[in-house]
Parts: structure tokens; sequence; C-alpha cells
């Protein structure tokens, strides 16, 4: 999956969810991987990764972005219509999203190797008129995030300036499963200080995603990062 276009120009992001028919997730990430992403792409769209959910036997999870809105309905119609794959998947979610600022949007790292490691989406739902407040807190909370182990593949929110139903999405890359457990009591930390501001309209969502062999979320085994990924803080792991 090749693009030459830069990533960053890309600013319209999908986090899309789908349950398959029972048995079928594998050969549905399978035909993903070697088909649609690809043919995705061809539209003029960018796949920065598929996934399999953990906790969700039949869940899959798509990231893709798009440059402006009306790529993404241009692309969506022209991609729906072709992208039928003889395997039953219901579409449980969708969020449109973009980069909180310039700079947090998606920044994955070099593809190389295999698919290694764990994405991680923490996903917000802010509290209505408390959209502006609610980032400033998160943000902070985020900070605590980075570590050995961890990159920072994103900060996103919901596309639009409306604050009903709005939603913040931290995105990241962790290296192994010890990764993901050293990580939870900053993320439970977080949600219990967020919520108790009254900031969070509900729980937090947290997805724990292995990606598909060709996603360009993954970790890059040779890196281990102290700070969010677009800053270029790497050595050696």
């Amino acid at each position: 999956m090749t693009n030459p276009t830069p990533i960053e120009h890309f600013p319209v992001i999908e986090l899309r969810r789908y349950m398959t028919a029972p048995g079928t997730r594998a050969a549905l990430a399978r035909r993903v991987d070697e088909t649609l992403a690809p043919a995705f792409q061809h539209l003029g769209g960018m796949a920065f990764g598929h996934f399999c959910e953990r906790g969700r036997p039949d869940g899959v999870a798509w990231l893709r972005g798009f440059r402006t809105p009306a790529a993404r309905a241009r692309i969506g119609r022209a991609f729906d219509a072709q992208a039928h794959t003889g395997l039953m998947a219901t579409r449980t979610d969708v969020l449109v999203l973009r980069p909180l600022h310039a700079g947090s949007g998606i920044a994955p790292p070099p593809m190389a190797g295999e698919a290694q490691g764990i994405v991680v989406a923490q996903i917000l739902t802010v509290t209505a008129g408390r959209r502006a407040a609610c980032e400033r807190a998160a943000e902070r909370r985020f900070a605590a995030y980075h570590g050995h182990g961890v990159i920072e593949a994103g900060i996103l929110t919901t596309f639009g300036e409306r604050d009903a139903g709005a939603a913040l999405v931290w995105l990241g890359i962790l290296r192994d499963d010890a990764a993901l457990a050293a990580l939870r009591p900053a993320l439970d930390s977080a949600a219990r200080e967020l919520g108790a501001a009254g900031l969070l309209a509900a729980p937090p969502d947290l997805l724990v995603l292995d990606p598909g062999p060709r996603s360009r979320l993954r970790w890059v085994s040779a890196a281990s990062v102290t700070a969010p990924a677009r800053s270029s803080a790497m050595a050696a792991a």
C-alpha cells in the first residue's frame, strides 16, 4: 500500500467499525489487506490501517483518510459501488474526525518489516457545551501517556464545531501487551479525572486493535519514543 501524496494531506479521517458474520473475520481482514485497501487508495483516499478488535471476536475497524469533505463523499460513493466482499459485515459505528490542531494528525512511522504491536484508540464523548474545556484538559492528561513502548499517532476531534455528540480521540501505537498494561493506569486516571470534572457525557471507549499485515499504523520494532512520533524523538529500543 503506497501513495506518493504526503500523509498530512488527508485531514478528514474516518474511524469505521464493523461486525462480521461469525467465523468470517479472518477472511474479511485478508480481503481488506489484499484488495479493498489498495482499491480505496487508487480512488484517491488514504488507508491508514485496518484492524481486528480485541474483546469483540467478530469486530473489525478501519481508519481512512481524505483530502476534503467533498473527496470523502466522492470516494465513498465510488468505493461502495465496487467493494462488495461476498462476506457479511454490518457497520456499527463511524466517527468523522480531523486533527485537533496543526501537527496532531495521524502520523504513522515508516512501514518496515511485518506488522507488529497494538493500536489503541481512547474515545472520549464530550459533555455538550464543554468541548473547548475538555480538549484542554484531555491534552494535559494525554501527556502522561508518553513513555517507553508508546508512540502517539494522533489526537483527533470530530469534524465540525458542533458540541452535541462531539468526541475526542487519542490514538497510540504500543510495542506489546506489556506496554499496554503499563499504559492502562494513565488511561484510567484520565477517564476518572475528566469524568469527575463533568467534561465527559459517557464513560470513555477504549479500542484495542491488532493491525493487519499492511496496516500503516503498526509498531516499528527498532523504535522506542518518549514523545509523540511527529516530534521524531526516537531512540533505539
